[in-house]
């Protein structure tokens, strides 16, 4: 098994879906500090399930979401995934490729897959148990982690080595065989208790089972003696009974053909008024739909209408855009027919300058010819009068001097003029830069403007956020809880209806006879047989009372008819499941206290049992025959009172549950609590109901709010980042603002500098013109005197000194036109320089242009699509309308003709029932006649039905059961006699507790079952206890043999690295799975001591040397150190080098590193940068193949 792909996406500096592939070998990983090397090895840290965000070098688990640059927008999800070669199959999962992954949501939810299944974090580690894999694993060591393994907490270090040791997963199923164990015990506990309490009552209850059982067999015969008694009277008013009622059957046979005749026509008269129901439905249908159509007409023209609008707007946009463009087209016209003038003008300037430069040559050479002739004439006449040499010598100096110095003076007010005019031309210069400067700084305020409204905008919404944050913090809170009670009332709920699916709280018999009539064994129908218990519906303040009041009572069964309860009974008898009371519907009859009134002037008298109960439809009969001679009161006293007053003939119960009983005898004492409450759950089960509907609707309705709240975050959030992007563009068009500016500020200050410069070399040049005219004054002076002696001296050369004047003036004149032609040349220099400066600041402006033409030319193509989008729209809209309208011209004529259909069938409905009026007083007269021989014959069955009531009330039983006891009596008075000896034996045993007998045999049944399951639960403890000590024998074997392996890797690769000494793995206070780890070192040369005092170098290095001993114990798959040898100096990097390279036969390494000899063993490399800030990237070179 190895490492085949790490891939991230979003995951910090990763913002780009990024994979790294590895193979067997070393794998480096290089960059420069800050590049986000080890966000690669936090990266598989967090997909292994890292919950800690100080591990992950983060301030919340947020920050691992790429956050955005300054150029880049913020992602909103992260993921990483992990893909390892598992053909080996040492990961116990059936896939030859296995890829782990996990994605984080900026809203804070994190979900795990396993092969793009998702799973639970539980599952990721349970995978990876004991393979050195996982987030506290030894297979990834972070940057500045090596130490760790040493300085850390002892259970961290424990941890560490248990996983090298391979006792890791039988610690954890230890763990789970410990809670298992304790949940055992708890259970032990429990059924103890419960066995205690059971066998607390079972001797009491033998006692009472005893009695109960005399008690049955003494009742037994006296009801049988009653019961024949009962039977003979019975018979003979039957026999009169039957005699009239073969009177009136005639007359009912007429009767039931007028009732045919009248079923009939009510049938079709119903028929009738079902059709024009459904008609009337129909139309009702129709009005729907039809309202519903109309209102989908006005959704479609309100639609149109903002379409149309919305043309409106994007046309006037347009509109807009094309004046602006024409305007920019217009500039960009202007500024090329001044940047065509400006260069034709440059191109006319170089022609003068040219053509000046010619002029100066030809000036050149003849001044140069000029004064190559003076040169020879003076050699001629310097033969002849060398004694005057010397005067014409002076007299050209000075003549020289003086025309240097008018010729200096004329250029240098030449030069002041001119260095006048360039400072003329930067003023100008400076007050264009200084109108463009405030244009500009009135749009950088504009700017700032609009960022700062849109930081309010963001600010704002934040705030409304945090509000609302806060608002759906406590939704959630409130829903919660909700979510809890809920889960409480449906935990309750399901515990209720499952006691009422199986019966519980009926005796075993009737719980039993329910349970195989509800699966389907009996052929009896759902509507034929129920318990007391589930017909009747009361108050909750009578509950008590009146369970207490039907006692074994409430497990009777109700049946439709006699012949449903011998059925029933054959079957209890045949399968031997005990016995039931019946009660069949056609045969019981109710039997009540007569007179009452006696009882409510009595105080705390509340009322007759039966009348305080509701109960289904057809079973009053069968409540006034268990409860109609039962007497409710408030308490004891009331109880007592009542009963002294009725001479203790009736059962009193108070509604405490306290009984006095028939006879004078009490039952009292306290009632505990229980779950299964017959009468009462059914009660509970509604309220439940109920309040689950209350609160499953406060659910719905929170999260509606929550969802709601949701939607108002996710706009704000999606608004904050419109605005943070109008910022962003903003700023960037503020930063190019700022850069024009301050070009404008560095042109200003050069040529304000260049002003200075001028004013300066101006004020030189006049000083300079000041001293030349004092010089140029008196080199005047010295020439008048040469003047005069030259008059004196040299009168015979005048003539030559007439040639040399001349030749000199015109020498004179041509250096005058020479420097003329220097001026122009200058100034059509200068003005060249100008209007090349004119020109590029025109370019410049061209460039501008054509950026605002772009974006308003996409501007208007957009305009122009979302034009012709919205005709598409309103075309479409256009089509709809017209079908709606023939649906709701369909509609009506529907509407129409069931109007017609329902018309007709109301006057066939009003013609039949007049035939029905008439029909019906035929009838009425029959049932009168019928209803005067039914008088006669009830005076006979009223004395026939207290016979009855006698047997189902006294005696519960039917009058068909009773013939079975049917026996001839000879003597009455006789049988008289027997029948009250029976009683004063029945009498004498007192208060009996017929119930003791069924509760006796339950308790015992409950006691059995519950010392099997006592028994079952100290036998698992057993085998717990069994597990756990195998499991920790197991775990101290295999700990006590890898920890003497790693002390012998570990003394061994230390004296690798350190090149001798020692050192050691110690257990300190404890066996080997409690005690404390401590870690020994003897670097060569030094004494034996503690790893805390060593340096951090050897401390790394000793780290390193551990690192390696539990790699060779048990070699993970891959393992990726993060500069684990930053602390190491040269030599000991190539030792660990030397190791990396030895161990990568068996295990794969991926180290993050900056040192050179780590690099040279590596046979893949790959680079971290980051090209773009804030974003890392990856390049890779396969080291083997480049080789």
């Amino acid at each position: 098994m190895f490492l085949k792909t790490i891939g991230m996406k979003g995951f910090k500096s990763f913002a780009d879906k990024t994979e790294l592939v590895f193979n067997d070998g070393i794998t480096s990983i290089v960059g420069p500090n800050g590049s986000g090397k080890s966000n690669i090895s936090d990266a598989v840290k967090w997909v292994l399930g890292e919950q800690s965000i100080k591990n992950l070098r983060g301030g919340k688990m947020e920050d691992v979401i790429f956050a955005g640059t300054q150029f880049r927008k913020p992602v909103g999800l992260c993921q990483v995934y992990l893909t390892l070669d598992n053909t080996d199959r040492k990961l116990p999962i059936d896939y030859s490729d296995v890829t782990i992954s996990r994605r984080l949501y900026r809203s804070g939810e994190s979900e795990y897959y396993i092969n793009n299944t998702q799973c639970r974090l539980k599952d990721i580690n349970e995978l990876f148990m004991d393979t050195g894999i996982g987030k506290e694993g030894y297979s990834i060591i972070g940057q500045g982690n090596i130490e760790s393994i040493l300085n850390g907490r002892p259970e961290y270090r424990r941890y560490v080595l248990e996983e090298a040791a391979g006792i890791v997963k039988f610690r954890w199923r230890k763990e789970e065989s410990e809670k298992k164990l304790e949940s055992t015990h708890e259970n032990l506990l429990r059924i103890g208790d419960i066995l205690e309490s059971y066998e607390e009552r079972l001797e009491p209850l033998k006692n009472e089972r005893e009695k109960a059982n005399e008690f049955l067999r003494l009742s037994g015969k006296l009801k049988e003696m009653r019961i024949n008694l009962l039977v003979h009277s019975i018979e003979k008013l039957r026999e009169k009974i039957n005699r009239i009622k073969e009177s009136t059957d005639h007359t009912k046979r007429d009767t039931g053909k007028l009732n045919s005749e009248f079923a009939e026509l009510k049938l079709k008269v119903t028929r009738w008024n079902e059709q024009m129901e459904n008609f009337n439905r129909e139309n009702s249908t129709y009005r729907k739909n039809y309202y519903k159509n109309k209102e989908c007409v006005q959704k479609i023209d309100s639609s149109i209408k903002l379409l149309a609008q919305q043309k409106n707007n994007i046309e006037k946009t347009l509109e807009k855009a094309v004046l602006e463009l024409d305007k920019i087209k217009s500039k960009q016209t202007e500024n090329i027919n001044q940047s065509s003038i400006q260069a034709a003008d440059i191109s006319k300037l170089k022609l003068d300058e040219k053509e000046i430069d010619t002029e100066l040559k030809e000036h050149y050479d003849i001044v140069k010819k000029i004064e190559k002739n003076i040169v020879e004439r003076e050699k001629k006449y310097r033969a002849l009068k060398e004694n005057e040499i010397e005067h014409l010598r002076n007299i050209s100096g000075l003549k020289n001097n003086i025309i240097s110095i008018e010729k200096d003076i004329g250029d240098m007010g030449e030069k002041i003029q001119n260095i006048r005019n360039s400072c003329k031309s930067y003023g100008d210069s400076v007050k264009i830069n200084s109108s463009t400067k405030d244009i500009m700084l009135s749009k950088i305020e504009d700017i700032k403007g609009n960022i700062k409204k849109y930081k309010t905008a963001v600010d704002e919404s934040r705030r409304k956020n945090i509000k609302l944050n806060k608002i759906f913090l406590s939704q959630q809170k409130n829903l919660s809880e909700l979510n809890t009670t809920y889960s409480k009332l449906e935990a309750n709920y399901a515990m209720l209806v499952n006691f009422e699916e199986h019966y519980e709280g009926y005796n075993r018999t009737a719980r039993s006879l329910m349970m195989e009539i509800k699966k389907g064994k009996l052929d009896v129908g759902e509507n034929d047989c129920f318990l007391v218990g589930e017909v009747i519906n009361l108050q909750k303040k009578f509950e008590i009372c009146i369970e207490i009041a039907l006692g074994g009572a409430i497990s009777n069964i109700i049946t439709k008819n006699e012949n449903m309860a011998k059925f029933l009974i054959n079957y209890l008898k045949k399968n031997r499941l005990g016995r039931a009371t019946f009660l069949p519907l056609t045969t019981i009859k109710g039997r009540k206290i007569l007179n009452t009134d006696r009882f409510k002037n009595i105080k705390g008298y509340v009322g007759i049992a039966s009348e305080l109960l509701e109960c289904r439809s057809g079973f009053r009969a069968v409540m006034d025959y268990m409860l109609g001679r039962t007497i409710i009161c408030t308490d004891m006293n009331s109880a007592l009172g009542i009963a002294k007053s009725c001479g203790y003939r009736f059962k009193i119960v108070t509604l405490l549950g306290d009984v006095v009983n028939p006879g004078g005898s009490l039952t009292g004492g306290s009632i505990k609590r229980r779950s299964n409450n017959i009468i009462g759950r059914k009660r509970e089960t509604a309220e439940i109901s109920e309040n689950m509907k209350d609160i499953r609707a406060k659910i719905e309705n929170l999260n509606d709010k929550m969802e709601d709240n949701k939607k108002v975050i996710d706009g704000n959030n999606k608004n904050i980042l419109t605005l943070k992007d109008k910022i962003y563009d903003e700023n960037i068009e503020m930063t190019k603002m700022q850069g024009k500016l301050d070009g404008i500020k560095r042109e200003n200050s050069k040529l304000l500098e260049n002003v200075k410069i001028s004013n300066r070399e101006v004020d030189r040049i006049s000083k300079d013109i000041d001293t030349n005219k004092g010089k140029l004054q008196k080199e005047k002076m010295n020439l008048e005197m040469l003047y005069k002696k030259q008059a004196e001296d040299n009168k015979n050369i005048s003539q030559i000194e007439g040639e040399l004047e001349k030749n000199k003036k015109d020498s004179q004149d041509k250096m005058g036109k020479l420097t003329q032609l220097k001026i122009k040349k200058a100034k059509i220099d200068e003005n060249i320089l100008n209007r090349s400066q004119e020109l590029k600041r025109l370019a410049g402006e061209r460039d501008e242009l054509e950026l605002k033409k772009s974006g308003i030319g996409k501007e208007i193509e957009n305009c122009r699509k979302n034009i012709h989008i919205c005709e598409l729209k309103k075309a479409d809209n256009l089509k709809n309308i017209d079908s709606v309208k023939l649906k709701i011209e369909k509609i009506k004529d529907s509407v129409k003709s069931n109007s017609l259909e329902i018309t007709r069938l109301r006057n066939s409905v009003k013609k039949h029932n007049d035939k029905l009026e008439d029909l019906a007083l035929v009838i009425n007269k029959k049932e009168q006649g019928i209803h005067r021989m039914q008088l006669s014959l009830a005076k006979l069955s009223e004395e026939e039905r207290n016979m009855s009531l006698k047997l189902k009330d006294d005696l519960e039983i039917t009058y068909e059961d009773a013939l079975k006891y049917k026996k001839d009596i000879d003597n009455l008075n006789r049988y008289n006699r027997e029948i009250l000896d029976l009683k004063n034996a029945v009498s004498g045993l007192g208060t009996v507790n017929l119930g003791a007998i069924e509760e006796y045999d339950s308790l015992k049944e409950k006691t059995t079952f519950l010392s099997s399951q006592r028994n079952d639960l100290v036998k698992s403890k057993g085998e717990l206890e069994d597990v756990i000590d195998m499991m920790t024998k197991k775990m101290k074997a295999l700990f006590k043999e890898n920890f003497s392996k790693l002390r012998k890797n570990f003394n061994f690769i230390f004296r690798e690295l350190f090149d001798g000494g020692s050192a050691d793995l110690v257990l300190v206070d404890g066996d080997e799975l409690t005690s404390d780890i401590d870690i020994t070192v003897q670097p060569p040369g030094k004494k034996l001591q503690n790893i805390n005092l060593l340096s951090g170098g050897e401390k790394g290095l000793s780290a390193i040397a551990l690192l390696f001993a539990i790699l060779k114990l048990k070699p993970t798959p891959f393992c990726i150190l993060d500069e684990i040898e930053a602390a190491l100096d040269e030599a000991n990097v190539v030792r660990y080098a030397k190791f990396l390279k030895k161990f990568s036969e068996d295990t794969q390494f991926i180290v993050i590193t900056h040192r050179k000899a780590t690099m040279e063993v590596s046979d893949v490399m790959y680079g971290v940068t980051m090209e773009e800030k804030g974003v890392s990237k990856i390049v890779s070179v396969d080291l083997e193949n480049a080789c």
